[in-house]
């Protein structure tokens, strides 16, 4: 209750009688659920069915064949884990850099918490049927006209996502209690966009949280019809290659820590899974699977292939000469590219290869080096021509970070770019995607002199592709 004890005090430190600049609700909640006890339990859109962001496959629900774990079991580094999935009866092709998508689906938990808090749970699994109160409004598309509430909370609505001020303005009209009710406006008005900022986007704060800090917050269940988004489905980078076995794709991925007792929604899952804590795998499957397959014994997961908008791909030549960078995860995919180019080899050995350097990152190479074997391997079978590791936890380290080994290569990076190199990042959009550019044109103003202008020269390569990156929020 910290958030709203430091929300009240700078409520009352306004003058008084401060009247509140509040955005437009502009959304009339005209939807109206109908319950129909006796119906068949099944969820029918108003038009076709939601389609799948960036699909290129049709869903296959694919059984996990193997998984391991990467990284130490140590408080010193993040839960990491690469998992198998078995393709073998789907019509999936790809290649090294291509993604999957995986279908998540809320924890039970938290839909229950919901059903209850909004005293719903006996009509939790009744079919409903919802209708529009005017010609004006609109169903949302990821909101079936036809299910029960339970389906609807657990695969259609995002219910961790950010809320928007317009949003809790709307809830704010259904909160009894007046403080409560009042910390609800403020956080939607003009003059509390400071404190939005700071307690609602940076902690972000979710539907879950809003109804645990306001208990007398109790809008009805159209009010989330109408404003929760669309839950989406996870995109993972594919680990191995189509040529090393078609029959098999490997993801890894790491499972954070979202406070609140929260892991997140896919990985936290396929973790319970892995490590099989009391889990119960028939429960499972109904937790993850999108449609009720009470036949299926196994543990599934409806996955899809993702186009390659990006084109984080190898080309067909590969005389170029290749620089990989990628911290952590952000590794994955390179496997898969060197798994490539060590069967292009094997298959033109006779042929000419570019260089291929790596750039890798962890926290302590005895807690989180992940694949070091594998890229141990490719160093000493000639794939790769150099692994480059820093560790950002190792005392008396001086590269610590992906961008320090990069500026130390710098005059080789530089050179490299002259004669043509493909540059491939993968890592966090946040972070290291914009950090690598600035390090790349640092290494060009230090150790190049030709170029004129060498921030555009790195804007050109991204739209030739050949700085290609690969970044995650």
């Amino acid at each position: 209750m910290v958030v709203i004890q430091s929300l009240r005090d700078t409520l009352q430190a306004l003058p008084e009688k401060t009247v509140f600049t509040l955005p437009t609700l502009t959304k009339v909640i005209s939807l109206k659920l109908e319950y129909r006890v006796g119906d068949a339990n099944t969820t029918i859109y108003n038009g076709p069915d939601p389609k799948l962001p960036f699909a290129n496959s049709e869903l296959f629900y694919a059984t996990i064949s193997q998984s391991r774990r990467l990284t130490a079991c140590d408080q010193g580094c993040k839960d990491v884990y690469e998992i198998t999935f078995d393709v073998k009866d789907s019509n999936f092709t790809f290649k090294a850099g291509d993604t999957i998508g995986i279908i998540p689906k809320n924890p039970q938990v938290e839909v229950d918490f919901i059903l209850n808090h909004l005293s719903l749970t006996s009509q939790a699994d009744l079919p409903y049927t919802l209708l529009l109160g005017n010609k004006e409004s609109k169903i949302p598309t990821h909101v079936p006209v036809k299910s029960t509430l339970r389906q609807v909370l657990t695969d259609c609505l995002d219910l961790r996502c950010l809320l928007k001020k317009l949003f809790l303005l709307a809830i704010s009209r259904y909160t009894k209690e007046d403080n409560e009710r009042q910390v609800l406006e403020y956080l939607s008005s003009k003059e509390g966009s400071t404190a939005y900022k700071t307690h609602i986007l940076n902690k972000q704060i979710n539907i879950l949280d809003i109804f645990t800090l306001f208990p007398s917050c109790k809008p009805p269940i159209e009010v989330l019809l109408s404003y929760l988004p669309k839950l989406l489905p996870r995109p993972y980078s594919i680990v191995n290659s189509y040529l090393e076995d078609s029959n098999a794709i490997k993801i890894c991925f790491s499972v954070m820590n979202l406070g609140n007792n929260r892991r997140g929604l896919t990985t936290g899952l396929l973790e319970d899974h892995i490590l099989n804590k009391n889990i119960n795998l028939e429960h499972s499957l109904n937790d993850l699977c999108l449609t009720d397959h009470k036949q299926r014994s196994e543990f599934k997961v409806p996955i899809y292939m993702r186009k390659n908008i990006s084109g984080f791909s190898l080309s067909e030549n590969l005389e170029t000469p290749l620089i990989f960078i990628g911290p952590g995860t952000g590794v994955a995919p390179f496997i898969g590219f060197l798994q490539e180019i060590e069967y292009a080899k094997k298959k033109n050995s006779k042929g000419k290869f570019g260089t291929v350097d790596l750039f890798f990152g962890c926290r302590n190479p005895e807690l989180d080096f992940i694949y070091e074997k594998e890229l141990k391997g490719f160093l000493s079978r000639n794939v790769l021509n150099s692994l480059n590791v820093s560790f950002s936890r190792v005392d008396n380290n001086e590269v610590k970070y992906v961008q320090d080994a990069v500026m130390n290569e710098g005059e080789k990076i530089a050179q490299l770019i002259k004669d043509g190199a493909n540059i491939f990042v993968c890592g966090d959009v946040r972070t290291i995607a914009e950090q690598i550019k600035d390090v790349l044109i640092k290494c060009l103003t230090k150790y190049d002199n030709c170029l004129e202008n060498h921030e555009k020269y790195i804007v050109q390569m991204e739209k030739d592709r050949r700085y290609i990156v690969d970044a995650w929020c």
